[in-house]
Order: C-alpha cells, then structure tokens, then sequence
C-alpha cells in the first residue's frame, strides 16, 4: 500500500525507527537484568553450599543444616530453601521436607564434570592428604562457590571439586533455581524460590511493553508536528505555485531564511519564473506586434485585390484567382485578429468597452445569423431564451465569442439534425447552453478542443472552414467578461455547450 502524504511517511518512519530502538533497548535491558538476576541467584546458591562445608565432613546434621540457613535467611524464607544430597552411588542420604511431590529427587541429574583447577592442584600436593582430607573448608568461596583452605588462594584443599552446575524448574506452581555441587564422594543439590525474581522480571516486562506504545504514539506525534513544521514552507511554494497564470507570472514566492534548503530551492524557482515570465511576455509581445503589423499590408492586399477583382473579366481565370487570393486574406486577416486578441488576453490587456446591452436580444439576432448559415443543413432550431435578461459587456467581443459557438453547433451538423439554444439564469449569472446533433468530439480530443489551433481529427481540412483559435478565443473573451465557457457533454448525436456570463443587471 503507498502511502500519498509524505508528512505520514515522516510520522510513520520516525516511529517505527525509534519503536524499533526502544525496543532492542527494552530487549537489551530486560536481557540484562535477566542475567543479572540469575546470575544473583546463583551466587546465592553457591553461598549457601560453601557457607559450612563442615558438616559434610560429620555426615549427617543435615537438618540442622537446613534450619540454621532459615534461620539465616528469615522466617520470610520459610519454605524456599530445598536442600537434597546424595552420596557417589546416587542414593538420597537427605531430602528437604517440603521438597515438592511433583519433583521427584531420584530424577536430578547429579553428574558434574572435574575442576580443571582442582586437579592442577592435586598434582602439587601429597595424594594421601588430597585423598584423607577432601572436605576440609577454608575462609572463602572460589569459582563455583568451592569453599577453599590454606590451598592456592584460599590456603587449604578444596571442598568442593566439582563444576557446579545450575538449571531452572517449575514444581510445587513456583519457579525454582537449582544449582548441584560436590565432590567425589557427595553431592548436594540447593534450590531457591525465584517467584519474587520471576516477579520482578515480568514486572519489568509489562513495563517495557506498556510504555513502548506511549513511546511510539509519542514519537509518532512528535514526528507528524515536526514534519507539518519543516514542510511548511513546501505548502507556501505550493499555494503560491497554484496561484500562478499566464497573467499573472509576475509573482513570486517570499523569500525565507529558516533553513539553506528552503532558500536555495526558493531562489530556484523564483529564477525559473523569472525565465518563465521573460519568454512569455516576449512570446506574447511578438504574437501581438507579429499581428499588428500584418493588418497593415493584409488590409492593402485586400483593397489591391478587391479593385483587380472589380477589373477582372467576369468569368475569366483572372477573376477566379483573386477571388481566392481574397478569400485566403480575409482569411489571414481573421486569423491575425484572432492572435492579436489572444496575445492581449495572454498580457491582460485585453480592453472591453463595456456597456449594458440586452443578452436575449442579441441571442435572438445571432440565431437568426445562425439559421441562415444552416439554410443548406435542413436543421431544426430549439430555443429556450429567457426574456429581458441584462448583462454588461462589450457587444462586439461577447457577439464574436456566442456566434462561433452557434456557427461551430451549425457546421459540425448532420444534415436534418438539431441545434438547441437555451438561456437562463442561475446564482444571479446568465447561462447559455448551445447544442447540437453532430457526431461528437472524440474522447482523446474532449479535453483539448479549448487549445489553439486544434481541430478535432474529423473537422480537419478546408472542407468545413476554421481556424482552430474560435473556442479558445471565446473562452478568453468570456473570461474576460467574469465568467466560463465548458464543455459539458459530447458523444454521439449529442454534444453541448455552457457558458455563463454575469452578473445580471437588475432594473
């Protein structure tokens, strides 16, 4: 799925990057103090296996043993110190009474790998007395909780030459951590309670999930206001970049200097409007001079060819010739006022020469104009004009615009066919609709029949005669005038019109 607004990208980005940092570094804690916690209990265990390795060497007092550790720890510790031994045959020499049922001691894996250290050590010293004194404690516990004498740093042999070996297990509903020591002769299996570190674990747990959602929300908020901050100047540029027209390119976007990004791409696009408005105006200023002065000589050509045509021999190949030659100058003439008007309109320069004149009643005169171009077609004329409906206006310009939407209704005809011509009124506007029954404006061509000089593929050629700048002229005049001229529907038999022009004089 794309996403359309960049601003949610931000957003989303920021929260899932941070999500995923507050995450691995909830993870990492959790995994830590996980370590840590265990790590405690194991130390613990240890501690209490090497705290009086003494009784080991009496053989028995095991329940002493046990009780003076409750008493040690507290009565809180009642019932959370497991205590098993077994001598080097596997056989349970004792058993903590509340050991749990579902547990069963014979199951404990009590095998132990031999402590390198403890053998680096037997190799230096007597064997009869590593052998006759394996149990006799020292001052310390070492590596693995072995208690240590007189030996290598500790000062005496070893009680404890095995690698301790520690695992977890679930018995009783509680969570116990076991650790297995000894010697060759004896092991002694202690287990500790963890339901308070379970606890505290999951705590910590519940803590870190809880707070990751806040955290991305947080994130995520923080995200969406700082991108709304930083593009703001972006949505300037864009709002003013949709404020500009062919008449308007004299604008400019404020110049900022918040950020060296946001400047730099200012002046970019202020230079590019620069260039934009210098090529235009001088596109537009040649189009107009280019028209002004050709209807100097156009309008010579035309007076030279209406007098040879006046001379000419009627019926002669002369006087056919300039007949056409003046009929391809009005022709140019038409054109170059055409591109005149157009170039003044492209400038904002285009004068109107307003004046209250009655709009039903030219509509009247220009359908009447209409239906003598149509006299040839056999085509049926349907009015809706309204009455007494007054606008102001330039009379020659809005004349020229309706009459090329009623003479292109006309010639783009099918023989027998209609033309409709409606006028109304809506929001205080006058609303001309011009239809006809034609073949219709391809689809492809639908939303290019306002450029100049485009003819539809059907209309192409000199066999229906057009200039291709009528409908972009009349839109122009239209707008000139306040208002719009749209193409509202074409397809086969039917195509239409609708211009609106306003507002409406009242009496």
């Amino acid at each position: 799925m794309k996403l359309g607004s960049f601003r949610l990208k931000i957003a989303l980005l920021s929260a899932l990057i941070s999500g995923l940092v507050v995450g691995g570094f909830g993870l990492a804690t959790w995994y830590l103090l996980y370590r840590q916690k265990l790590e405690a209990v194991d130390t613990e265990i240890r501690s209490l296996g090497a705290r009086h390795p003494g009784w080991l060497v009496r053989g028995g007092g095991f329940d002493r043993f046990q009780s003076s550790m409750e008493f040690i720890f507290g009565e809180e510790h009642k019932g959370k110190i497991l205590l098993l031994v077994k001598d080097a045959k596997g056989q349970n020499l004792y058993v903590s009474p509340d050991w749990p049922e579902e547990l069963n001691p014979d199951q404990i894996d009590c095998s132990l790998a031999d402590d390198p250290r403890q053998r680096a050590y037997s190799a230096t010293n007597s064997p009869s007395v590593s052998r006759g004194l394996p149990w006799r404690s020292g001052g310390g516990s070492g590596r693995g909780g072995m208690g240590r004498g007189p030996g290598p740093g500790g000062g005496g042999p070893v009680v404890f030459t095995k690698v301790p070996r520690f695992f977890a297990m679930q018995a009783g509903g509680s969570a116990w951590r076991f650790g297995v020591m000894g010697n060759n002769e004896m092991r002694l299996v202690v287990g500790l309670n963890c339901d308070q570190v379970k606890t505290e674990l999951n705590w910590m747990r519940n803590a870190i999930l809880g707070a990751l959602p806040v955290a991305l929300l947080l994130v995520g908020g923080g995200g969406w206001v700082v991108a709304g901050r930083a593009l703001h100047p972006l949505n300037t540029i864009g709002e003013m970049a949709e404020g500009v027209t062919a008449s308007g390119l004299d604008q400019r976007i404020p110049s900022s200097d918040a950020d060296a990004e946001i400047s730099r791409l200012i002046r970019v696009l202020n230079g590019m409007m620069d260039r934009l408005e210098a090529s235009f105006r001088q596109a537009t200023r040649f189009s107009a001079d280019a028209s002004h002065e050709l209807k100097t000589p156009l309008a010579v050509m035309q007076g030279e060819l209406e007098n040879a045509l006046q001379a000419a021999e009627p019926g002669s190949p002369a006087q056919q010739v300039f007949s056409n030659l003046l009929e391809e100058t009005q022709r140019l003439k038409r054109i170059t006022r055409g591109l005149l008007l157009l170039s003044q309109a492209d400038a904002g320069q285009l004068k109107l020469s307003l004046e209250p004149i009655d709009l039903s009643a030219e509509l009247h005169e220009m359908v009447e104009d209409a239906r003598v171009l149509a006299s040839d077609s056999n085509l049926r004329f349907d009015l809706g004009i309204q009455p007494g409906m007054r606008v102001q206006a330039d009379r020659s310009l809005l004349r020229m615009a309706l009459l090329n939407l009623l003479s292109n209704a006309v010639k783009y005809n099918e023989t027998n066919g209609s033309v409709g011509v409606t006028l109304a009124t809506d929001n205080d506007q006058a609303v001309l609709t011009v239809r006809n029954s034609g073949q219709g404006i391809p689809l492809a061509d639908q939303s290019r029949v306002f450029e100049r000089f485009f003819r539809a593929d059907q209309t192409r050629g000199r066999a229906k005669d057009g200039l291709g700048l009528g409908l972009s002229l009349a839109r122009e005049i239209i707008h000139a005038h306040r208002g719009e001229l749209v193409l509202k529907e074409s397809r086969p038999g039917h195509t239409c019109f609708e211009a609106k022009v306003g507002p409406l004089l009242r009496d």
